[in-house]
């Protein structure tokens, strides 16, 4: 689908009372959508029609019906009686010349969506990996400026979303641009009983509150409906639900690196998965600009490995004959980054089929086989078929993972990873509620 832009790059949208408004290309709004042939609001028909001198939308093609022409490649007027449609930066109107304002333009609703997160958090112009923050991103008169680049409406209209959720800008000059949107997302995955998402309400509640976190949080879970705390309040509106269904611990675990067939992901860049028993004691938003300045996944050391570990794929590497000294370092599963759904998805989808091969060859589906869990088999199959294609150094920098009771030795790298010991409390939630009590207090 098509949203309708004008000469001043404003989207054609519509309010209450049906009569049609314009709105800058970065506001949202009740946009028309057009798919060529019809036009659509909310999801329903509907006609340009002409009352009392105002331009409105109706669901019947009644009143004073204003015709379409079309009058070049992705443009189109608006006629009525001789008169036209016509379009200044405040109002809508018809009179009775055409000219070069009474030209709208065609522009693909994705690509609304990635420029216009592109002036929410901004961007990367990719090869220099340059960010440029949403105040260096301006809509002038003849387009978009990105930085020291000048992007005309034509070259808008002509560019190329890739399936990276990339633009590609043609530019006058012959160059290209290519724009990276910077609009991060976590996600975590809750299955079971209430301990788990009050877990999650303690890591995304810090997330928010200590880590500074400008992007968006996405739940899996089985729950059918969750309710979190106070605290959480204002930032419900950047909170959303994925339901999914899991059989038992084998199926949560392959959760994780199921998302390839959620849709939604394809709108985010960033992506970091992070599990519930992790809390954010620092400003960690330059993790997402480092996983935005190189096309591998972000992991993080948990061990520096002097000899095979069944816990980090060694098992693996017997059975397949490879040497384990060519594993230099345990990686963790707890926490992951990549810059798109696209960079990661043939690791991530490898990951579920060395599990799922592995829980088929030990006929267990058990906590208790190592080899069929998820860390095991992503140190397998990052080490044996992806070895260039991750890097532990930038994250390891930011992440204290065994971190226990004693909340005075765990540093504030970033990322304080409770898969430790338990102190003197007597559940990992009790723990980590009463860190982020200590971190509040500390500050």
């Amino acid at each position: 689908m098509k949203v309708i832009i004008n000469h001043h790059l404003q989207v054609l949208s519509v309010d209450n009372e049906n009569k049609i408004k314009l709105l800058n290309i970065n506001e949202y709004g009740n946009y028309i959508l057009f798919d060529n042939n019809n036009f659509f609001v909310s999801g329903r028909e509907c006609f340009f029609c002409c009352r009392s001198g105002e331009v409105i939308v109706s669901t019947r093609q009644d009143y004073f019906p204003i015709t379409t022409g079309f009058c070049g490649e992705e443009q189109i007027y608006f006629s009525l009686n001789g008169g036209f449609l016509s379009s200044n930066t405040s109002s809508i109107f018809i009179q009775p010349f055409c000219g070069d304002w009474e030209k709208f333009y065609l522009l693909d609703e994705k690509k609304l969506q990635i420029i216009r997160n592109c002036f929410a958090k901004g961007c990367y112009i990719q090869g220099s990996n340059v960010y440029l923050p949403p105040e260096e991103i301006i809509q002038n008169k003849n387009g978009i400026k990105f930085g020291k680049y000048n992007i005309k409406i034509e070259n808008i209209i002509k560019s190329i979303k890739t399936e990276s959720n990339r633009i590609i800008f043609f530019r006058d000059n012959l160059g290209i641009i290519i724009i990276k949107p910077f609009n991060p997302l976590v996600y975590l995955t809750c299955f079971g009983g209430s301990d788990i998402i009050s877990s999650a309400e303690e890591s995304i509640y810090s997330l928010f509150h200590f880590g500074d976190f400008i992007g968006e949080v996405l739940i899996i879970t089985d729950n059918e409906n969750i309710s979190f705390s106070e605290k959480l309040l204002p930032f419900m509106g950047r909170i959303h639900f994925q339901k999914s269904n899991a059989y038992d611990f084998f199926d949560f675990t392959l959760s994780r690196y199921m998302i390839s067939n959620i849709s939604e992901m394809i709108n985010y860049s960033p992506i970091m998965y992070m599990d519930c028993d992790i809390i954010i004691n620092s400003n960690i938003n330059e993790v997402f600009h480092d996983s935005m300045k190189i096309d591998k996944i972000l992991f993080s050391e948990e061990y520096r490995l002097s000899e095979s570990s069944p816990w980090f794929g060694g098992e693996h590497w017997k059975e397949v004959g490879k040497d384990y000294k060519l594993m230099q370092s345990g990686i963790n599963s707890g926490i992951f980054v990549f810059n798109s759904i696209d960079a990661a998805k043939e690791i991530l989808i490898s990951v579920v089929q060395s599990m799922i091969n592995s829980q088929k060859t030990k006929h267990s589906r058990s906590k208790i086989i190592l080899e069929t869990l998820d860390q095991p088999n992503l140190n397998y199959v990052l080490m044996a078929h992806f070895p260039s294609c991750f890097d532990t150094e930038k994250l390891t920098s930011y992440v204290f993972h065994g971190s226990g009771g004693c909340f005075s030795d765990i540093p504030t790298l970033g990322f304080a990873h409770f898969n430790g010991g338990l102190g003197n409390f007597e559940s990992r939630l009790e723990l980590m509620r009463n860190y982020v009590k200590y971190i509040e207090n500390k500050n």
